[in-house]
């Protein structure tokens, strides 16, 4: 006789799905996954997606829990933030420290004097140790004779958080300028 169209047969159900777990009675030990095997793959650290991209790095432990390395703070304001008169103070001293002695102006002199400046004016400052702030230091010595000249700086700013410091030194032979800017980095 024909079995009625609505029911399936008892002996065994089936699943729709292509990626349906196989009955335990195919399973043998040979293919069945080794802990001991999985845990000396596993390396030191573990990646882990989040959302399609967004990864986190975690380092494991020995007692398997995962500890992550970095995680937020959700603090949008730095410590201790940039202050410009301080800076002011550091460059204006370095400036004059440094170029007090030149009595006339030579290019090759004036290249390294520039790196010098610049090289004490940032380490004077890392000192202060301002919290999320990025430091670019630009000096720029020239010779004056009866000449003018225009130096401008464009970039992308955040008016609360970003600020510069500035100096400018002329003497008979030079004119010389140093910017310091700090910009606000999370």
């Amino acid at each position: 006789m024909s079995k009625p169209q609505g029911k399936q047969d008892d002996s065994e159900p089936t699943s729709k799905s292509r990626f349906s777990a196989a009955p335990s009675t195919r399973l043998t030990s040979k293919f069945q996954p080794n802990n001991t095997q999985k845990r000396k793959t596993l390396s030191k650290f573990s990646m882990i997606g989040i959302n399609g991209g967004l990864t986190m790095l975690f380092h494991r432990r020995g007692d398997r829990l995962k500890i992550p390395r970095y995680q937020n703070t959700f603090r949008l304001l730095p410590f201790k933030a940039f202050h410009a008169l301080t800076v002011d103070k550091i460059v204006r001293g370095v400036m004059e420290r440094k170029l007090s002695a030149i009595t006339s102006y030579e290019p090759d002199q004036a290249s390294k004097l520039c790196l010098e400046i610049a090289a004490d004016v940032l380490k004077t400052v890392v000192k202060k140790d301002y919290d999320r702030c990025k430091l670019a230091v630009q000096v720029s010595i020239v010779q004056r004779c009866r000449q003018s000249i225009c130096a401008a700086f464009q970039c992308l700013w955040d008016v609360e958080r970003d600020n510069y410091s500035c100096h400018v030194l002329e003497s008979d032979h030079v004119h010389a300028w140093c910017c310091v800017f700090g910009i606000y980095y999370d």
